[in-house]
């Protein structure tokens, strides 16, 4: 059973044109698959198994939420609060900057993303943007993962 109505068209999307990508342009389709490789090389999770696509619509609550602990050590040690987040990252690992420095262009074109995609399936109204926002994102993760931009990616920062 979906949990909504705009799954099956999402679904019904051609794979050999894309799928989901389908509601992105081909830069935006570089851009989500660097954006995953760095969730890779960042290492916290195994990002076959775990759903990483929250990151692509809110990294930095996610990130936030995440490193909560290493934040309050941070701000003991430096008698700062809240903590200057800006400053607390130049001494995270290089791909977690550049998720966080990221975060927001990220969610920009995923909500790019979303308003395409409503607006390539008349029968669906802007009411329901914060799901498609959810669904497509879930969805272009699990084929941007599967797909060959990650390798192109892969390949080029070797």
């Amino acid at each position: 059973m979906r949990n909504n109505p705009f799954e099956d068209l999402i679904d019904q999307l051609d794979p050999e044109q894309g799928g989901p990508l389908l509601s992105l342009t081909s830069q935006e389709r570089h851009e989500v698959a660097r954006f995953v490789e760095k969730l890779r090389q960042w290492g916290r999770y195994n990002t076959v198994v775990t759903d990483l696509s929250p990151f692509l619509t809110d990294a930095k609550t996610i990130i936030e939420g995440e490193l909560s602990r290493e934040i309050l050590q941070y701000a003991k040690e430096t008698g700062e609060f809240p903590v200057n987040m800006k400053e607390f990252m130049v001494n995270q690992p290089e791909p977690l900057q550049y998720i966080w420095e990221n975060s927001q262009k990220m969610r920009d074109l995923m909500t790019r993303a979303a308003i395409r995609f409503i607006e390539m399936n008349e029968n669906l109204s802007m009411d329901v943007i914060q799901d498609v926002f959810e669904t497509l994102a879930r969805k272009i993760y699990r084929t941007i993962l599967t797909g060959p931009y990650l390798k192109r990616i892969q390949s080029k920062e070797q």
